[in-house]
């Protein structure tokens, strides 16, 4: 099974660590630990601990993407990533329609990894979920900047996210 302690510090370090940054044009506003102003308004990011930010790591996005549930680690650790980056719910959505995709199942994407979901990670190799999922990733990306121009100038950077993990 796939262990989050692995996956956290190299999600920490794809962040920027304890930076603090606040962007122009980035929706999130000011962060620390990637952890955003916005997706926390009542928290005090600017005095957010390491610490505190693994405890949401945890709870909010490893648990909710079942990372414990994944054999793969290079799999739970690409999941927790993207969901880090994108959301639990459209993280998990690209990872079933990258499982539909790959090993022609029918995995309901719904956003939640049921046992069908966890069952269809384990019968498929890593290296083709990875390339596929990675896929998915980038024609998100993709999608958002032209559904919004202004995202635009994030796209290789989030383009090399994408690539980073595989």
């Amino acid at each position: 099974m796939a262990r989050f302690d692995i996956a956290v510090t190299k999600t920490l370090k794809r962040e920027g660590g304890a930076k603090i940054t606040e962007i122009a044009g980035d929706a999130g506003g000011l962060t620390k630990y990637g952890i955003s102003q916005r997706a926390y308004p009542g928290l005090d990011i600017r005095n957010l601990t390491e610490q505190q930010a693994r405890d949401i790591y945890k709870r909010d996005y490893w648990d909710r993407v079942s990372g414990d549930r994944i054999d793969s680690q290079a799999v739970a650790e690409n999941i927790f990533d993207t969901a880090v980056n994108m959301g639990p719910k459209t993280a998990v959505k690209l990872a079933q329609a990258t499982l539909n995709e790959i090993l022609l199942v029918c995995v309901v994407e719904d956003g939640v990894v049921g046992d069908k979901t966890i069952d269809a990670l384990s019968k498929c190799a890593d290296t083709a979920f990875l390339a596929g999922y990675t896929l998915a990733k980038i024609a998100r990306y993709a999608y958002l900047c032209n559904k919004d121009r202004t995202q635009s100038k994030f796209l290789l950077g989030w383009i090399n996210r994408a690539l980073g993990g595989v």
